[in-house]
């Protein structure tokens, strides 16, 4: 059997264990399009006239949409990969995993790929839900701006999910630290504040991390006074930077023994 079907087959079982998971779910579906409901609905009809980088006006729904694709795909990607792999870590698989003909980087390449996969179809399940709850408009000529910053994104979140995966030595505690590191990110973002300037020092910070750099992107794609393509190229690249960074530092620690804390 040949490498390609193995890792079909390894992203088919993926899959299925994602999707009959109820915890996952509601964290990387259900909870994301609450976010944008709500928010959307508290602040619809609304424009920001100071939107940081943009001269011009523009509408909050667009904005917690493209926030709300970012939180979504961060949500299955980074927090989904944290949890599963400190789990089956703990647990003994991913030990037992080693002694068997799999190899490794399939069932890595797998997990990293899945991810990749719901968060795309998550991010157009955001979209629409924009689209049809708030007259959102979608990306247009756009389109290919707004796929590649979510694969790209993605892919960064993912590969980072898994040197963090080591610094988390209990199962039961990978969900909440990989949602309060999360939600931190999102907060120095700016995903919960609409087109609001964050103070220089908030900023300075979030700019060390992906996930400004990736809703900075998104919101380009998002926005439709965007001339050209609409590729955010210095931001992808920040993207793309951590995404090098997050394979060799999984190269170089990423664990497959418990560490027997629990």
């Amino acid at each position: 059997m040949n490498a390609a079907t193995v890792l079909r087959r390894e992203v088919s079982c993926a899959v299925r264990v994602m999707v009959r998971s109820p915890q996952t779910l509601f964290l990387v579906v259900a909870l994301p399009v609450v976010y944008l409901v709500v928010i959307g609905s508290i602040f619809d009809g609304e424009e920001v006239n100071d939107v940081p980088g943009r001269s011009w006006s523009l509408s909050v729904s667009v904005i917690m949409t493209a926030s709300v694709v970012v939180i979504g795909v961060v949500s299955a990607t980074f927090q989904h990969l944290t949890l599963t792999l400190v789990q089956d870590r703990e647990h003994g698989l991913l030990k037992r995993l080693r002694g068997t003909p799999l190899p490794t980087w399939v069932f890595l390449t797998a997990h990293v790929f899945t991810a990749l996969l719901v968060s795309v179809a998550l991010a157009v399940l955001v979209a629409s839900c924009g689209v049809l709850a708030f007259d959102v408009a979608l990306p247009g000529r756009r389109t290919l701006a707004a796929l590649v910053t979510v694969a790209l994104g993605g892919l960064s979140c993912s590969l980072v999910a898994l040197p963090f995966s080591t610094l988390v030595s209990r199962a039961s505690a990978a969900l909440p630290m990989a949602f309060g590191v999360s939600l931190v990110l999102f907060f120095l973002s700016g995903n919960f504040f609409p087109g609001k300037a964050l103070p220089d020092p908030v900023t300075t910070v979030a700019n060390c991390f992906p996930v400004r750099h990736f809703f900075v992107a998104m919101l380009t794609a998002f926005d439709p006074h965007t001339t050209g393509a609409g590729f955010e190229w210095e931001h992808l690249a920040v993207l793309g930077g951590w995404a090098a960074a997050g394979s060799v530092m999984a190269l170089r620690w990423f664990r497959w023994t418990p560490t027997g804390d629990e």
